[in-house]
């Protein structure tokens, strides 16, 4: 779906950003602002995040022209973000998790962050051979990349210093000290981590351990119970993609399989699964479960 993509990001995104570079919670296709009820910081990251990957996919250099003012923006709001995260002002920088219940900082909401700076240093990368001849843009380009290089340090070493919790020797979500299917997101997609660091193995054990239910699907958290508490489909997807990386493919089955056998009628995916009757529950055909999905799908079978 390339050419829908390449209109997502250059038209829709570049509508609805704000002027201070953000995007808010949610918007209707027409790109007016929907009902919101709080701010996440990992949105902002995702589009730039999501940006180089469609060029990673089309090889589209004008693309990453088109876009790079837009993904400029968004990346010196994040930095006031980590700013504030760094120099610890407090009420500055809340920011909702992404399963929109907690504020405070978030291991997920930071490794986003982290891989946002990163693909902008590869978008620059891509683009410096187009602004050939523009000593001053060249210039500039340099400098951010030497700023954006320090804070990938800096976010990293603040993970490892305040969201890994040396006592259970796994990272924790946010301050609550909580398992979360999210702290997958420190590899996959983001690779701060490699899979088989033993920092990440400490953590998949304790997953297993505190969401993996006996019917095989996983809880986004400890003690999560939205709509009576059951396996959400992203969350045994998520452990999939953690497996696919970690070069388990027997794993990963596993945990795709789980969702083919409770999928709904015609193979609409819904959101959770019912723990009891392993039946679809609550929102089924969720835009995320499906594209999860296709994404497991090509890795475990092409």
């Amino acid at each position: 779906m390339e050419k829908e993509t390449e209109k997502f990001y250059k038209t829709f995104c570049k509508m609805t950003q704000s002027k201070s570079g953000m995007w808010e919670q949610r918007f209707y296709t027409d790109g007016n602002l929907a009902p919101c009820w709080g701010y996440q910081i990992d949105e902002t990251a995702s589009v730039v995040y999501g940006v180089y990957n469609h060029y990673e996919h089309t090889k589209n250099i004008k693309f990453l022209k088109d876009t790079l003012k837009m993904c400029e923006n968004a990346i010196k709001y994040l930095i006031k973000y980590i700013d504030n995260v760094l120099n610890n002002k407090e009420e500055e920088y809340k920011s909702y998790d992404l399963w929109e219940e907690n504020e405070g900082i978030h291991t997920y909401s930071l490794a986003a962050i982290f891989s946002s700076f990163e693909k902008m240093i590869k978008i620059y990368e891509k683009l410096k051979p187009e602004f050939e001849g523009n000593r001053l843009r060249l210039e500039k380009i340099e400098k951010e990349d030497a700023i954006l290089k320090k804070y990938l340090l800096q976010i990293k070493d603040y993970i490892l210093k305040n969201l890994y919790d040396n006592n259970k020797k796994t990272f924790v979500r946010n301050s609550d000290g909580k398992m979360d299917i999210s702290l997958l997101g420190l590899v996959a997609p983001f690779k701060l981590f490699s899979p088989k660091e033993k920092k990440i193995l400490n953590t998949i054990e304790k997953i297993e351990l505190t969401l993996r239910t006996y019917t095989g699907g996983y809880l986004r958290y400890e003690g999560d119970n939205y709509v009576g508490g059951n396996p959400w489909v992203i969350a045994n997807l998520w452990m999939a993609e953690y497996y696919l990386s970690a070069g388990n493919k027997k794993k990963a089955r596993e945990c795709f399989d789980y969702v083919v056998k409770t999928g709904a009628e015609y193979g609409f995916l819904p959101e959770q699964v019912d723990n009891n009757t392993m039946q679809a529950k609550w929102v089924i055909g969720l835009g995320w479960s499906h594209a999860m999905f296709i994404d497991v799908l090509q890795k475990l079978y092409n």
